[in-house]
C-alpha cells in the first residue's frame, strides 16, 4: 500500500480560500488591482523619462527597476485591499462561530468576500517567496506575528491567528483558522505561544492553543480548541502527548548518539534490470506538445502587448511629460487604468490557450489511450495504450499549474470542464490541489489544499508492476479538506466529509452522510466526531 506524498514545489506564506459565495466580489477583487498597479505604473513612467527611452542604461537597470515596481505593487495592493478590509467591517465584522455554508448566510458571505479582497496581495507576496514579506502581509491583515518567525514553505490563513517569537513552522503544514466540515463552516482563533514547532504537513484546527516550548510532530492534526500544554510533545491524528520537551542540559549526549552510533546495516545486493522498451507515442509529440501549450500560449498575448505599448503607451504616456496637469485630463486617466486592464486582459488570453491547447491533443489522446483497468507494465501489447495514459498525464500538469497558481483560480473548474475528461458540478469549490483526468464531482464539492485525486497507482515490485487505473467519483457535498487523497477507483457518498491527512484506498467505498478520517479512511462514531470538531 503507498501512501500518497506531497511534492517539495509548495508555496508559503499567508492562505486564502478559493470560496466565491458570490461572482459580482470579482469586481472589488478587479478594481483592487486596478488601483494597487497604479504607483508601479507611475514609477515606471518615471524611470522611462529619467533614463529617456530605450537606451544602454535603460536595459542596465531595469532589473532593479523591475524588482522595485513588484515591491511597490504588493505594498501598494495590500494598502488597499486593507483599506476595503475596514471598509467591509463596518458592515459586518468578522466573527467566530459556526456557519450554514450557503451564501444566503452572512458570515460565510463575508468571509468569502474577506478572502476575495486579499487573495491579490497575497498571490503577489507568494510569488517571491521572501519570508518577511510573507510576515509583513500577514501583520497588514492583521494576524499577530513576530517578525522573525520561520514559515518554510507553511501556510497561515490571514485572520483570527496569533503567532508567537520564535516559531518554526514545517514544510507544507497549515494554520486553519477556518475548516469546512460538511454543510458547516467553522472560524475559531488560533493562539502558538513563543518557541512553538509545527512539524513538516501537519494541520492545525481552529480553536488550537498551543502553549509556549511545545512541539506538534510532523503528518499530525491538532482538534478543535484542542490545548496542547507548555513544555510537550505531541504526535497523531488526532494529537495526543507523547513526551515532555525536558531543556537539555548536556547537548554532548546528543552528539554521542548522533553521530557516534553505527548507522551501517547489510543490505542483499540485488541487480534491477528492465527490458528497455520503445515508446509508441514518438518522444517528439511530447516536446511540440508541450511547446506549444506552454510557449505559443504566450505568442499571441505577446504580440498584442507588443502592439499596445509602442502603439498606445510610448506615444501617449511615456513620451509625454511627468505634471501634475496631466491627470487633469480624463482621456489621460483612462490610459492609466486600462494598463492593468489590458495586463489583465492578455493573461487570461493566455489562460484560455493554454486551455484550448490542451484540449485538442487531450482529445487526440482521449480516443487512444487505455480505458479503465489494470494494466501490466511490462507487455508490448500494452504499451501503446499505456504510453497515451502517461500522455495525458504530461498534458495535465501544466494547465492544472497554470490555472491554480494563476491570479484566477476560480477558473479552474471552468478548465477541468473545457479540457475535458471530467465532471464539475455546480459550485465545486478547488483550493491548491493536484488533480488528474477521470475525476467526476457533484455539485457543491469542496477540496481542500494539498487535495490529492489520483486516478492511477503503481502496484508490485520493481520489474513486475501493474498500473491500476481508474476515475474517481464524488458525490454531492462531499468534502476532502487539507492534505487528503483518494487513490483510483474511490467512491464516495453524498455529504461526506474527509478530515486532513486522510486517504482512501484502490476502489474504496465511502457510503456516504457522514465524517471519516484516518488512513485507509474509516467512518468516525458519534463520540469521535464530537472529540475532534466539537460539540
Amino acid at each position: 500500500m503507498r501512501r500518497i506524498s506531497i511534492p517539495a514545489t509548495l508555496r508559503e506564506g499567508a492562505r486564502t480560500t478559493n470560496t466565491l459565495a458570490k461572482r459580482k466580489y470579482l469586481v472589488i477583487y478587479l478594481f483592487i488591482m486596478l488601483i494597487g498597479a497604479q504607483p508601479s505604473i507611475l514609477f515606471f513612467w518615471l524611470y522611462w523619462q529619467f533614463m529617456e527611452g530605450f537606451s544602454i542604461y535603460f536595459f542596465l537597470f531595469l532589473p532593479v527597476c523591475f524588482i522595485l515596481m513588484i515591491f511597490i505593487l504588493i505594498i501598494t495592493s495590500a494598502l488597499v485591499a486593507k483599506f476595503f478590509l475596514l471598509l467591509t467591517r463596518l458592515f459586518h465584522k468578522p466573527q467566530e462561530g459556526v456557519f450554514n455554508r450557503e451564501p444566503t448566510n452572512k458570515d460565510y458571505r463575508y468571509w468569502s468576500l474577506r478572502a476575495v479582497i486579499k487573495k491579490w496581495p497575497c498571490w503577489l507576496a507568494r510569488q517571491l517567496s521572501i519570508a518577511p514579506l510573507e510576515v509583513l502581509i500577514l501583520k497588514i491583515f492583521g494576524v499577530k506575528i513576530d517578525k522573525r518567525a520561520s514559515l518554510h514553505e507553511g501556510w497561515v490563513d490571514t485572520e483570527f491567528i496569533e503567532i508567537g517569537k520564535n516559531c518554526r513552522l514545517g514544510q507544507g503544514s497549515l494554520i486553519m483558522s477556518s475548516i469546512v466540515t460538511h454543510d458547516r463552516l467553522i472560524i475559531k482563533k488560533i493562539s502558538i505561544k513563543d518557541n512553538v514547532t509545527i512539524g513538516a504537513h501537519s494541520v492545525i484546527f481552529p480553536g488550537t492553543i498551543i502553549e509556549s516550548n511545545t512541539i506538534l510532530d510532523s503528518n499530525s492534526t491538532t482538534k478543535v480548541n484542542q490545548l496542547l500544554e507548555t513544555n510537550s510533545i505531541y504526535r497523531g491524528s488526532p494529537a495526543t502527548k507523547v513526551l515532555n520537551n525536558a531543556k537539555m542540559e548536556d547537548q554532548t549526549k546528543l552528539e554521542q548518539i548522533i553521530f557516534n552510533t553505527s548507522t551501517e546495516t547489510q543490505i542483499e545486493e540485488l541487480e534491477f534490470r528492465e527490458e528497455a522498451k520503445e515508446l509508441s507515442i514518438p518522444f517528439e509529440l511530447y516536446i511540440i506538445s508541450g511547446w506549444i501549450i506552454m510557449g505559443f500560449s504566450f505568442i499571441i498575448p505577446g504580440f498584442l502587448f507588443f502592439i499596445y505599448f509602442f502603439g498606445i503607451l510610448e506615444p501617449f504616456l511615456f513620451s509625454l511629460k511627468f505634471t501634475i496637469q496631466f491627470f487633469y485630463n480624463l482621456y489621460n486617466i483612462l490610459i492609466l487604468i486600462s494598463i492593468p486592464l489590458t495586463f489583465i486582459s492578455l493573461y487570461l488570453i493566455h489562460l484560455f490557450l493554454v486551455a484550448l491547447f490542451t484540449r485538442w491533443f487531450f482529445r487526440y489522446s482521449q480516443k487512444r489511450g487505455p480505458k479503465e483497468g489494470v494494466y501490466d507494465r511490462n507487455l508490448n501489447e500494452e504499451s501503446k495504450a499505456l504510453d497515451h495514459y502517461h500522455f495525458k498525464s504530461f498534458l495535465y500538469k501544466y494547465p492544472i499549474f497554470a490555472f491554480l497558481r494563476s491570479p484566477f483560480p476560480w477558473l479552474i473548474t471552468w478548465e477541468l470542464r473545457f479540457i475535458g475528461g471530467n465532471k464539475v458540478g455546480k459550485k465545486t469549490v478547488i483550493e491548491e490541489s493536484f488533480l488528474h483526468c477521470l475525476l467526476n464531482f457533484g455539485r457543491k464539492c469542496y477540496l481542500g489544499t494539498y487535495t490529492h485525486l489520483s486516478n492511477h497507482v503503481v502496484d508490485g515490485v520493481y520489474g513486475t508492476e501493474n498500473l491500476t487505473y481508474f476515475g474517481v467519483n464524488l458525490g454531492d457535498n462531499v468534502v476532502f479538506e487539507a492534505l487528503t487523497g483518494a487513490m483510483p477507483g474511490t467512491q464516495v457518498g453524498n455529504n461526506s466529509t474527509i478530515l486532513p491527512i486522510s486517504a482512501s484506498i484502490k476502489h474504496d467505498e465511502l457510503i456516504g452522510e457522514g465524517i471519516y478520517s484516518g488512513f485507509p479512511i474509516k467512518r468516525l462514531k458519534p463520540d469521535k466526531k464530537k472529540d475532534i470538531l466539537g460539540s
